[in-house]
Formats: structure tokens, C-alpha cells, sequence
């Protein structure tokens, strides 16, 4: 009996510890797609402040909802060397601290080739720790796909 507790002790004790090193992850994915890059990066913006008649400009914040929670997003952007860069950062989920999305759109022959990268910080409560060592990588593959299909 001894034995028993002293194995569950020693999964409670590494449960816990995985739970609590927690902090952050992030998912990185490139694909290809046949059109204009400011067409793109449009599209792009447009899955975050839908009929938007304009690309947001450095540093501007609006509302709105993803995956189901109205959070502020923030958007950073570069044009360097004929690719574009951007960054859109989503703070207020109730379980995720912050969403960040960065984008570089690469012109290519026959079209655009996108690296995007996406990263996650947790909120510093145990259950929000909690839901983000079992969910956190499934949302951000979720946010990705859903990413990947606009095209």
C-alpha cells in the first residue's frame, strides 16, 4: 500500500510541476498561395477586423472575436526588402494572457509563399495553466488551419 502513494505522490508531484513550468508555445507553418501579396496580407487582416475598407496602420487596436471571446487586437507591420512583415497581438481571452500572429508574406513566382508563426502565453491562475498543458497546441493548430483555408 506504501508503494501505491508513494507512485502517486510521484505522478502528482510531476503533473504538477508540468503544469506550472507552463508559460508559452508556438506553432510555425508555411504554405503557398497564387495571389498579389497585398491581396494577402488583406485577407489576412480581414479574418481580424472584418469589412475593413483599409489595412490598419502601425500600432493601431481595434475589437474584435476570436474563438468565441471579444479580445483588443494590436497590429505591428514592416516592409522590408520587398517582403511584408506584420504582427497582430490579441490580449483579453479569460484562460490565454496573449495571441500573437506574425506574418511574412515572400513574392514568389507565381504567387505569394506565407511563414506564419503564431504564440501563445498563458494566464498565471493553475486552471488556466491547467487547460493550456492539454488545449493550447490544438487552438493554435485550430487558428492556423483556419488560417491556411482563407486562401
Amino acid at each position: 500500500m506504501v508503494w501505491y502513494l508513494r507512485v502517486f505522490g510521484v505522478f502528482v508531484l510531476v503533473f504538477g510541476v508540468a503544469v506550472f513550468r507552463q508559460s508559452e508555445t508556438h506553432l510555425e507553418r508555411t504554405w503557398e498561395v497564387t495571389n498579389k501579396p497585398e491581396l494577402v496580407q488583406k485577407v489576412l487582416y480581414d479574418s481580424f477586423q472584418p469589412k475593413s475598407s483599409r489595412l490598419p496602420v502601425a500600432n493601431e487596436s481595434w475589437e474584435t472575436k476570436i474563438m468565441g471571446e471579444t479580445v483588443k487586437c494590436t497590429t505591428t507591420s514592416a516592409n522590408t526588402q520587398g517582403q511584408i512583415e506584420f504582427q497582430i497581438s490579441a490580449e483579453g481571452f479569460k484562460h490565454y494572457q496573449i495571441l500573437k500572429e506574425s506574418y511574412r508574406l515572400e513574392p514568389i513566382q507565381n504567387g505569394v509563399r506565407i511563414h506564419g508563426k503564431w504564440e501563445m502565453e498563458t494566464s498565471p491562475n493553475a486552471f488556466s495553466k491547467l487547460l493550456f498543458l492539454f488545449f493550447s497546441d490544438a487552438d493554435l493548430d485550430h487558428i492556423a488551419q483556419g488560417k491556411q483555408k482563407l486562401f
